[in-house]
């Protein structure tokens, strides 16, 4: 069933507008406590501000717009702004280094760049050395761009655009197994669906106010604000995590769902314990996989909150399974199909395996629907991802005889750090390029805290001796700061396969050699 139609995200925004008018839509608090907030009413006409004022730069329709930016109160508007003005939405994560802004940049080709003063010399090196001309706007000002305030102001009306629930409306860059981040294609469609799926796969109702502090440059974040929406309910965005605030912002806000993560649990429950610490109005929370039943007993016990398990990705617009949020949990499932969900578990053929067979689990879907258009500028990458009619997800898993949902581990080469998928291949690239290092090998090793950490194991060249800082420092230059290796073994050489292939399995019980100044051992 369609639930979608033949809207496009303007009229979603004119319904819900005219539905809840002056109720609370957006609540936003920086980190210093500073509240901004929107009704229904005031997000569509600012977003129709900001459509008028970026179609003044140049922005058509189609156009792409990148947005790096934290979690502002600007970012939401702006975000819903460029697909009003029919441009397609292009998230930077803000922790990447130029050169890996300068790949996004290079793919996407916008014709705008939305960001902030502080990242305006990150932005202005990459614009030079990639030679692309684009209008730099800028949320608080700075040197030689186009204040966003000021471009408001002077703009005329926002001119509406045609539009179908077909077009592309946002191109978000995911790390899987690959060494470059590919861009993921969600249509008008992808993103009602995504808010529609969340209202009935969470029980969310207009009295909701729901809770998430995690980037809106990622999709956890912005399913929480597109289901508010599609629920009238109120999406509550926290400029960053922060443990020591985290329950008393959850208080403050009334919020009556959140959004954690094996992380998040783990450093709420190193907090020191509060009279407050079950004050809140929290009915359910929802966390992803990487935590265990006796850290989910402590955090029940000490916070007094249900917590229930999901899965999903970016290429489905997240939800694949949930756990149900009224029934008794199923731990250690994943849960069942959400919402219009056709889940199964395939063998190496795409053939269906039965329950408690593992296999990889795969998702059969409608593109530019209920999962992804595609990736962008990448037909093989696409193909693969549809191979056999199912989307697959390079994530193993089985069924049990329930229906329940049980995941085993990735499939691909990825590394889950703190909610950030990191491509151990992109890692490599980056050491293999140090003029010391002959072979590496990069692996994802577990973290009592941030679920896994990065692990490197290095064969230097012939009368080479750099020390690990030194090789982090190199990748530092080049990486975000959560993929550089917080492990760095030096070995003599890496064990393979007849065809080459990095035993990777093997790498942990390799000797370290004798020559190296610092041994990291885990």
């Amino acid at each position: 069933m369609d639930r979608v139609g033949e809207r496009a995200f303007p009229v979603i925004l004119d319904e819900q507008a005219a539905l809840h008018g002056d109720r609370t839509f957006l609540v936003h608090e920086d980190l210093e406590g500073v509240v901004t907030s929107f009704s229904f009413t005031e997000m569509r006409e600012r977003a129709q501000a900001c459509a008028g004022a970026l179609q003044s730069v140049g922005l058509e329709k189609g156009g792409r717009v990148f947005v790096f930016l934290r979690n502002t109160a600007d970012f939401v508007p702006l975000w819903f702004g460029v697909m009003l003005a029919g441009g397609v939405v292009v998230p930077g994560n803000i922790y990447l280094t130029a050169p890996e802004v300068e790949h996004l940049t290079t793919v996407a080709e916008p014709s705008v760049i939305i960001t902030e003063s502080q990242f305006l010399p990150l932005i202005r090196e990459v614009v030079e050395r990639s030679g692309c001309r684009t209008a730099i706007v800028s949320t608080d000002g700075g040197a030689d761009c186009i204040e966003l305030a000021t471009l408001v102001e002077r703009s005329p009306d926002f001119t509406p655009v045609s539009l179908s629930s077909d077009d592309l409306a946002e191109i978000l860059f995911t790390s899987g197994t690959s060494s470059r981040p590919k861009g993921v294609m969600l249509t008008h469609a992808n993103l009602i669906w995504c808010g529609i799926a969340g209202v009935a796969n969470t029980s969310l109702s207009p009295a909701d106010r729901s809770f998430n502090n995690k980037p809106l440059f990622h999709v956890n974040c912005q399913e929480t604000v597109l289901s508010c929406l599609m629920a009238g309910a109120t999406a509550i965005v926290g400029e960053r995590y922060s443990a020591s605030r985290y329950i008393n912002q959850l208080i403050r806000h009334g919020a009556t769902i959140c959004s954690l993560s094996g992380m998040l649990c783990r450093t709420l429950l190193k907090q020191p314990s509060s009279p407050l610490d079950r004050s809140h109005q929290i009915r359910f929370a929802g966390y992803g996989i990487n935590i265990s039943e006796q850290e989910i007993a402590e955090f029940s016990q000490r916070f007094g909150m249900r917590i229930r398990n999901g899965y999903g990705q970016s290429e489905a617009m997240v939800y694949i399974s949930v756990e149900s949020v009224t029934s008794p949990t199923t731990y250690p499932s994943i849960g069942r199909p959400g919402l219009g969900r056709e889940v199964f578990i395939v063998d190496d053929q795409n053939r269906i395996l039965p329950p408690l067979q593992l296999g990889e689990i795969v998702l059969r879907g409608r593109p530019g629907r209920d999962v992804m258009l595609g990736y962008y500028k990448d037909e093989a990458a696409t193909k693969a991802a549809f191979e056999g009619g199912f989307l697959h997800t390079n994530d193993l898993g089985w069924f049990d005889e329930m229906g329940n949902l049980y995941f085993q581990g990735r499939r691909g080469d990825m590394i889950k750090r703190a909610g950030e998928n990191i491509s151990a291949q992109e890692v490599e690239d980056a050491l293999i390029g140090h003029e010391a290092v002959k072979d590496v090998a990069v692996i994802g090793v577990p973290d009592p805290v941030r679920d896994q950490a990065v692990k490197a194991f290095v064969v230097l060249r012939a009368g080479s001796r750099p020390t690990s800082d030194e090789l982090r420092e190199f990748c530092r230059e080049r990486l975000a700061y959560f993929k550089v290796p917080e492990f760095i073994v030096f070995v003599a050489e890496l064990p393979r396969n007849a065809s080459g292939k990095v035993l990777k399995r093997e790498l942990d019980s390799l000797p370290p050699v004798e020559f190296a100044p610092e041994l990291a051992k885990r």
